[in-house]
């Protein structure tokens, strides 16, 4: 792959991804706040090409404490917390799945998007040591 296509590829994956961070579709139904709590929110990445090996580092740990939070927040929504009325009604039990979906493509998206900007890193880090 070249490195436009690359370039490309990554900016795409930070404008879907800032488009999912930026505008929520889903919300989070009131009774899944007050036992859940609000999703976690993604860090923000930096480009691998022209970040330090400090700020990856430092990006890395956001990364993995934004998984682990979120992974603990599924946990939470896949226990079903809410009441069994609630449950009973088609329309919530459709928004929890939606919801639940929506956590998991960012959690998905952010974890991707740091792995696109670490391999650009590496490659940049690569090059300089050729040099």
């Amino acid at each position: 792959m070249s490195i436009a296509m690359k370039k490309l590829y990554s900016a795409l994956i930070l404008s879907a991804l800032a488009l999912l961070a930026a505008g929520q579709s889903q919300a989070a139904h009131p009774a899944l706040k007050r036992i859940c709590g609000e999703a976690p929110a993604a860090p923000q990445l930096i480009e691998g090409t022209t970040a330090t090996r400090d700020s990856m580092v430092q990006v890395a740990g956001s990364v993995r404490g934004f998984a682990d939070q979120s992974l603990n927040y599924l946990s939470c929504l896949d226990s079903q917390p809410a009441s069994t009325s609630y449950m009973a009604q088609p329309s919530f039990r459709a928004q929890l799945s939606a919801y639940r979906d929506q956590v998991a493509d960012r959690l998905e998206a952010t974890v991707n998007a740091y792995n696109a900007e670490l391999r650009d890193f590496k490659a940049q880090q690569a090059q300089v040591a050729q040099k």
